[in-house]
C-alpha cells in the first residue's frame, strides 16, 4: 500500500469521467463475478439439452427430373407464335411445377401411403414418429369425419388392448378419459366411431404396456400440409431441371412422399397422352367405317354388273386408259378426301360448341404444319383443363391461355383455308387431265365404261380403307407405348444428418447466452450504480491523501469495534505524508453520509491505540443525530456534551465514560439533543474542554456531523490537528467526489486524509481489488461470526487499525 496517490490529473485541475469502465474493470468484474457465469450456462445448457432431447430431429431429402420439352428442339409451326400466345419453354416448365405443387396428385400421394393417419410413441423426452414400423393399425370404418380425431392404444398381453384418451370435436370430457378393453380385429365402438386395431409385423414384446398414440386427420388437411411441406423448384434456369425436396421427422416418410409424387405425375402425363390417342382412334374407326360401307357397295355393284352383262375381263388397251383414268381419279379423290378433312376440321374449329375440345388427329392430313398446330393446340388443352383443376376461369394464366389458345385456332383456320385453296387448284389440274382420259374410253363400250368405273372406285376405295386401318394401328400402338413428359434423374435422397436442430450451433450459442447474460446484467449494473465501486475510484478523483481502505464484513457487531487485543501490527505504514510535521493530539471524522461507517473508524481506531497503551477519549459531536452515544446504547444519557456545552455540566468528570472496551478508551456521550447545535459547537467552551482533554489524554478523536449535510464538522475542524475523511464504497455517490475534492482543495478541513470502507476485495489481494461488488450492507454491519472469510475480513480490519494506530503514535 503507498502512503500517498494524488492523481496528476486532479493537481492539473483536470476532470476525469468518474463513470468510465475500463477493460481491467471487465475482467474484475468476471472474475469477481465467476459463479454466476458458470450458472448460468449450466442453466442454459442444460436448457438447450432439453430442447434437443424434446425436439423431433429433422431430416431433409431431394430428388431431382427432366422435363421434356418438345417445343426446345424448334420442330412445329408454333414457334412463330410464341411471342403471341405465351407457349415460352420456362412457362412450361413453370406449369409442370405448378401440376407438382397441385391438390390432386398430393391427395393421391395422401390415399397411396395412408398418411391420414398417424401413429407415434413416447420415447424419453422426445416423441417417436412409428411410420413404417408401427406394431399397430387402425381402420376407422365408415369415417366421414372433417375434424382432427385421436386416441391411444395400449397393446396388452394375451391379445388384448386397452383404447382410451380419446379426443375429438364431438367428445365430451367424461368420454375421453373412458378406457375400452378389446381384442385384434374387433370392431369397436369408441367416442370417435368404430374402429378395428390389427397387429403388424413390428410388434413385440417393448411395445407391451406402452400407449401408441392414433391420431386421424382429414385428407383436405393432410393434403394441405404435405403441399405445404413439399417444394418443387426448378434448379436450372438454362434447363427443364426441376427439384422436388421435403423436409420430415422421419427420412423414410420423405422419400415415399417425394418418389410417390413423381410416380403420379408420370402416370397422369401417360392418361393425358392416351386420352388425344383415344380420340384419334375413334375419329379414324368412324372414317373407317363409312368407308367399308362404301367399297361394300362397289363390290355389289362391280357383282351386279358382271352378272347382267356376263363380264369377265377387259382388253389390255381398256386396262392401260382405266388405269390412266384410274391414277387421275385416285388423285382427284385422295386431293377430295383432303378437302373433305380439311374443311371438315375447318368446321370443326369453327363451331362453338367444340370450342374447348380437342382437335382431332386425322391420319389422312397430308399438311405437317397444320398437323404440328393441332398437336400444340391439343397439348395446350390438355394443359388448361389441368390448372383448372386448382385454378378458375378468371385466373391470369387460364386467361393468358384462352388467349393463346384463340390465337392458334385462327392461325390453323388461316392455314386450313391456304391449304384447302391449293388442294382445290390440284384438283382442278386433276379433273381436266381426267377429262382427256375419260374423252378416249367414250370410244369404248358402254358396258366397260361402266364396269371400269366401278373398278376404279373399288381400288381407291380399298386404298383408303387400308391406310386408315394402318393409321388405326398406329394409334393404338401410340396408346400402348405412352410415356410421360419427364424423366427421373435422383430418386429421393439426402444425408443421415439432420438439418434441424443443430446440436453445435445450439449449444455454442446457448453457451455463449449463457455468458453473456450474466455479462450483460452485471455491465448494466456496473453502468447504472453510481456509486464508488472501489478505490481506484477515489484514487483516480481525489487529490487528498489516501489512508487504506477497510474490507467489508459480513455479520451483526452492535459494539462496531472488531479490534481485539490479538491483533496484530503487520502491515506497512497506511499514512501518507498529511501533517506539516506538527504533532497529531485531536483527530476529526467525518463523512459525505451519515452511512459511511465515520463512528465505526473513530471506535476501531481508538481501540487500536488503547491496546497500544495510548490513552484516548472518543466525544460523539454529532448533536444532531447522536450516533455513537445511540450505538453505544447510552441515547438516554444526560451527561453529554449537549449539557457541558450549555453550561449545565461543569465537571468534565462527569462527561467521561469508560465503556468496558478498554481501560484506556473513555468516551464523551452528545447527550441530550440541544435546539441549536451549530451555537454550540462555536462555544469556547468546547475550545476548553478540548485543550483539558489533550492534557488528561494522548488522543482526542472526534466523531462529528457527515460534512455534506450540516457545517458542524467544519466548524469543529478548528479543534482537529487531523481529518480523517470516510467515504464507503456502494453508499457513496461518485458524482459527490468532486465535492469532496473542493473541500480538499479549499482546506476546510486541516490535513485531510481519505479511508475507504467496506471494500470488497473479492478473491484480490487486499488493497488491489477493484472489481465490482453489489448489495452491500448499510450501517455497522460488521460481525464476527465463525466462517473462515469473516476471520479473514476482520484480521486484515484489525491490521489496518493496528498500521493507523502505529502512524499516529509518531
Amino acid at each position: 500500500m503507498t502512503e500517498q496517490n494524488i492523481n496528476p490529473h486532479l493537481l492539473n485541475g483536470e476532470s476525469e469521467n468518474t463513470n468510465g469502465i475500463t477493460l481491467h474493470d471487465l475482467i474484475q468484474m468476471v472474475l469477481a463475478n465467476w459463479y454466476w457465469f458458470a450458472l448460468s450456462a449450466i442453466i442454459c445448457l442444460g436448457t438447450a439439452y432439453y430442447y434437443l432431447a424434446s425436439t423431433p430431429k429433422i431430416y431433409s431429402r431431394t430428388a431431382t427430373i427432366l422435363v421434356k420439352d418438345s417445343r426446345k428442339g424448334g420442330d412445329t409451326d408454333l414457334g412463330a407464335f410464341s411471342d403471341l400466345v405465351g407457349f415460352q419453354n420456362r412457362r412450361n416448365v413453370d406449369n409442370e411445377v405448378y401440376i407438382l405443387q397441385s391438390h390432386r396428385l398430393m391427395s393421391e400421394v395422401v390415399k397411396r401411403l395412408h398418411l391420414t393417419v398417424n401413429y407415434s410413441v413416447r420415447e424419453g423426452l422426445r416423441t417417436a414418429d412409428l411410420y413404417g414400423r408401427s406394431p399397430i393399425e387402425v381402420d376407422f370404418i365408415n369415417d366421414n369425419s372433417k375434424q382432427k380425431l385421436s386416441l391411444e392404444v395400449t397393446p396388452l398381453r394375451n391379445g388384448k388392448i386397452e383404447l382410451t384418451d380419446f379426443e375429438d370435436k364431438f367428445v365430451t370430457r367424461q368420454e375421453t378419459k373412458r378406457v375400452i378393453l378389446a381384442e385384434y380385429g374387433d370392431t369397436v365402438a369408441t367416442p370417435v366411431g368404430q374402429v378395428v386395431v390389427h397387429k403388424t409385423l413390428f410388434m413385440d414384446s417393448t411395445y407391451l404396456k406402452k400407449p401408441i398414440t392414433v391420431i386421424k386427420n382429414s385428407l383436405a388437411a393432410t393434403t394441405n400440409a404435405y403441399r405445404a411441406a413439399v417444394k418443387s423448384d426448378v434448379a436450372n434456369k438454362q434447363a427443364s431441371i426441376v427439384t422436388i425436396s421435403m423436409n420430415n421427422s422421419v427420412p423414410r416418410r420423405a422419400e415415399d412422399v417425394i418418389n410417390t409424387l413423381i410416380a403420379v405425375y408420370e402416370e397422369d402425363a401417360i392418361a393425358d397422352k392416351r386420352q388425344l390417342s383415344v380420340v384419334t382412334a375413334d375419329f379414324i374407326k368412324e372414317r373407317m367405317q363409312v368407308i367399308g360401307r362404301e367399297l361394300g357397295d362397289v363390290d355389289r355393284d362391280i357383282e351386279d354388273i358382271k352378272k347382267s352383262n356376263k363380264m369377265i375381263d377387259i382388253t389390255s388397251e381398256a386396262t392401260r386408259t382405266i388405269t390412266e383414268s384410274t391414277r387421275y381419279k385416285a388423285e382427284s379423290l385422295t386431293i377430295e378426301n383432303q378437302i373433305s378433312v380439311a374443311d371438315f376440321i375447318r368446321e370443326y374449329l369453327n363451331d362453338p360448341s367444340h370450342a374447348g375440345d380437342l382437335i382431332p388427329m386425322v391420319a389422312s392430313m397430308t399438311n405437317n404444319g397444320i398437323v404440328a398446330q393441332i398437336s400444340e393446340y391439343n397439348e395446350a388443352i390438355l394443359r388448361r383443363e389441368k390448372l383448372l383443376e386448382n385454378s378458375s376461369e378468371r385466373s391470369p394464366v387460364i386467361q393468358d391461355l384462352d388467349n393463346g389458345l384463340a390465337a392458334v385456332r385462327r392461325s390453323i383456320i388461316a392455314s386450313l383455308n391456304s391449304h384447302i385453296s391449293t388442294l382445290e387448284i390440284q384438283l382442278e389440274t386433276m379433273r381436266k387431265e381426267e377429262a382427256q382420259v375419260n374423252r378416249r374410253i367414250s370410244t369404248m363400250p358402254s358396258q366397260e365404261k361402266v364396269m371400269l368405273d366401278i373398278m376404279r372406285q373399288q381400288k381407291i376405295k380399298e386404298e383408303l380403307f387400308l391406310y386408315l386401318l394402318n393409321k388405326q394401328e398406329e394409334t393404338q400402338l401410340n396408346y400402348a407405348v405412352a410415356e410421360s413428359n419427364s424423366r427421373t434423374i435422383d430418386m429421393a435422397y439426402g444425408s443421415a444428418r439432420p438439418v434441424s436442430p443443430r446440436s453445435t450451433i445450439i449449444l455454442g450459442i446457448s453457451l455463449l447466452a449463457g455468458l453473456a447474460i450474466p455479462f450483460g446484467i452485471l455491465y448494466l449494473i456496473g453502468m447504472l450504480d453510481t456509486t464508488i465501486r472501489g478505490r481506484k475510484d477515489v484514487e483516480e478523483n481525489l487529490s487528498a491523501p489516501f489512508l487504506g481502505d477497510i474490507p467489508f464484513l459480513e455479520g451483526d457487531n452492535k459494539g462496531g469495534v472488531v479490534v481485539r487485543e490479538t491483533g496484530r501490527d503487520a502491515l506497512s505504514e497506511a499514512f501518507m505524508n498529511v501533517s506539516s510535521g506538527k504533532e497529531i493530539k485531536c483527530v476529526l471524522f467525518t463523512s459525505s453520509d451519515p452511512h459511511a461507517g465515520k463512528t465505526f473508524v473513530a471506535m476501531n481506531l481508538a481501540m487500536t491505540l488503547a491496546m497500544a497503551g495510548k490513552r484516548v477519549v472518543l466525544i460523539d459531536l454529532d448533536l444532531r443525530r447522536h450516533a455513537l452515544t445511540t450505538h453505544l446504547g447510552r441515547s438516554n444519557s444526560k451527561n453529554g456534551m449537549s449539557g457541558y456545552l450549555a453550561g449545565t455540566i461543569t465537571d468534565i468528570d462527569q462527561l467521561v465514560t469508560n465503556m468496558g472496551f478498554h481501560e484506556n478508551l473513555d468516551v464523551i456521550c452528545a447527550g441530550i439533543q440541544p435546539p441549536n447545535p451549530t451555537e454550540m459547537l462555536l462555544s469556547n467552551r468546547l475550545d476548553k474542554l478540548v485543550e483539558q482533554l489533550k492534557e488528561r489524554y494522548d488522543f482526542v478523536f472526534i466523531d462529528s456531523t457527515p460534512a455534506m449535510s450540516v457545517a458542524d464538522a467544519v466548524i469543529t475542524d478548528r479543534l482537529a490537528d487531523l481529518c480523517i475523511y470516510i467515504v464507503r464504497e456502494g453508499v457513496l455517490d461518485r458524482r459527490q467526489l468532486p465535492d469532496i475534492e473542493r473541500l480538499y482543495r479549499e482546506k476546510k478541513f486541516h490535513n485531510m486524509c481519505i479511508v475507504l470502507n467496506g471494500t470488497r476485495t473479492r478473491r484480490h489481494g487486499y488493497g488491489y481489488g477493484y472489481g465490482y461488488g453489489y448489495g452491500y450492507g448499510y450501517g455497522y454491519g460488521y460481525g464476527y461470526g465463525d466462517d473462515h472469510q469473516e476471520v479473514s475480513y476482520r484480521k486484515r480490519i484489525k491490521l489496518f487499525f493496528s498500521k493507523l494506530a502505529r502512524k499516529v503514535k509518531k
